[in-house]
């Protein structure tokens, strides 16, 4: 199958799961890399706690062992963390800091744009390499996700929706509005009748200098 319809199914059903049932680990392998340049490196034994909100990245060193120790990376000196499930290294996820939001998980990454979603329950990682969006099983708790935006060479996101309801024709705008510089993209994007989750893997064609 191809490995956008995978993603894009594997979101819509992982923004509908209960928290009582979500079996994902919340303690992964990974690296931090930090904006110095330096990269903290997850041995075997290591764990790395996945962050959530604007929170710092707690890192466990012999996680599973008596003498354990924890090590504490700031949340505004990382540039991002790529983490695996210990199971499921060919399957790595990445995160990054947003302003004004806190961890995101990286949907979509090109050379002109990035797509994350915000979770405000977190995020766990499958066994599977599955990523799993953390969410409450009530209509007003399932609008704490989001689709977060950002062209190359901007600072900030801007949000277009939750990423945790139905396609609709409003959302379909806010994305289209968002990419206009690629005029035949957002005419396509708002003829479109799909969910949100494949309407956001269609900016992996965005190009401004398609214009």
């Amino acid at each position: 199958m191809n490995p956008r319809i995978i993603r894009a199914m594997l979101l819509s059903l992982l923004c509908m799961a209960t928290v009582s049932v979500v079996q994902a680990a919340s303690t992964v392998q990974g690296r931090i890399y930090l904006k110095d340049g330096r990269v903290i490196e997850c041995g075997e034994k290591d764990r790395i706690e996945l962050p959530k909100h604007e929170r710092d990245v707690k890192l466990l060193r012999r996680a599973f062992y008596k003498d354990k120790s924890k090590e504490i990376y700031r949340y505004e000196e990382i540039d991002s963390i790529v983490c695996w499930h210990a199971t499921a290294p060919e399957h790595p996820r990445k995160f990054i800091p947003a302003p004004d939001a806190g961890w995101l998980w990286v949907y979509v990454e090109t050379p002109h744009i990035c797509v994350g979603v915000y979770s405000h329950k977190g995020y766990g990682i499958d066994s599977n390499g599955g990523i799993e969006v953390l969410v409450k099983y009530r209509y007003l708790s399932r609008s704490r996700t989001a689709y977060y935006l950002r062209k190359a060479g901007k600072e900030n996101f801007e949000v277009v929706g939750s990423a945790s309801r139905r396609g609709k024709e409003r959302f379909r705008e806010a994305v289209a509005a968002y990419i206009a510089d690629d005029p035949d993209l957002a005419e396509r994007i708002l003829q479109s009748k799909t969910d949100r989750s494949k309407t956001i893997l269609m900016l992996e064609a965005y190009d401004p200098e398609n214009d």
